[in-house]
């Protein structure tokens, strides 16, 4: 695995320092990796000088490895650390995603290509000398394309049912139902992308963590939600509280306007999954 992030600007480098140095604070990582588009040199920072806001901007992708899995999600729900990291490291954001040692091996001798993708592309940041990473399996091209075309037609018509759902429930003016069927769109138009491309999707239904991960597969993705000021930021929000609250809190709310907006978004969101799912289908 690589260990030197000399291919990146020095401002990025002192970002990613700073991250570590935040992580490894409040919790007790064995191994950080930067995996995704940062570690592929292929990330985006398309700046608007004139409203002064990204256009797209790819997160800094990272794996913490821990010793058990009651480690991990501490990693990851975390608030003090995600306070700190938003506060000190402004200028990227980060994403975090946190696996037990145990897991990450188990899949690296399974063919999970998420995984055996990150040893191959990932940048060692941090590394406690406590674990050691297995070598991964071999992966078969055909049962890697067998598995993704069966993926893309399962998540891919889920997620069209669920959206056909929220059409019934907007014609309805329904709008929580309809909200919460949107983000089932949502969530499984991500699915699909994960798995297509890596085989992988983490158990949450919280489509901010989902997407980012998504962003790392391909840069186009970004273009599905244009998250460039508190506005768009905002909306997004709402669609990821819908899971729950659209369901079981009478205070939830939205309006037909902002159901439009958002369903721009996962319209988007699906011509892009089509797409770039087929491309990958296509290359292995």
């Amino acid at each position: 695995m690589k260990t030197s992030i000399d291919h990146l600007p020095e401002n990025k480098q002192s970002q990613l320092k700073l991250a570590v140095e935040i992580v490894r604070k409040y919790t007790d990582p064995g191994m950080i990796i930067l995996f995704g588009s940062y570690a592929r040199g292929e990330w985006v920072d398309d700046f608007d000088e004139e409203t002064m806001n990204y256009r797209y901007q790819s997160d800094f992708d990272l794996l913490v490895i821990t010793e058990t899995q009651k480690q991990a999600d501490k990693v990851e729900e975390n608030s003090h650390m995600n306070k700190s990291l938003m506060s000190r490291v402004r200028k990227t954001p980060i994403s975090i995603i946190a696996e037990p040692i145990e897991s990450v091996n188990s899949n690296l001798r399974k063919q999970q290509y998420f995984f055996s993708d990150i040893k191959r592309e990932g940048i060692l940041l941090h590394d406690s000398g406590r674990f050691q990473l297995d070598e991964p399996a071999e992966i078969d091209n055909v049962l890697r394309k067998k598995m993704a075309e069966e993926d893309l037609e399962f998540w891919f018509n889920s997620a069209v049912g669920f959206y056909d759902y929220y059409l019934l429930a907007i014609a309805k003016n329904d709008f929580n139902k309809a909200a919460f069927f949107l983000h089932q769109a949502t969530e499984n138009f991500l699915a699909t992308n994960l798995l297509v491309f890596t085989h992988y999707k983490p158990s949450t239904h919280d489509i901010e963590k989902l997407y980012s991960l998504v962003n790392s597969l391909h840069n186009d993705f970004k273009a599905a939600f244009p998250l460039t000021n508190d506005t768009e930021k905002a909306l997004f929000k709402l669609l990821r509280r819908a899971y729950v609250k659209a369901r079981y809190n009478k205070t939830y709310t939205i309006t037909q306007a902002q159901l439009e907006w958002l369903a721009e978004c996962v319209e988007r969101l699906k011509t892009l999954t089509e797409k770039l799912c087929q491309e990958k289908i296509e290359s292995f």
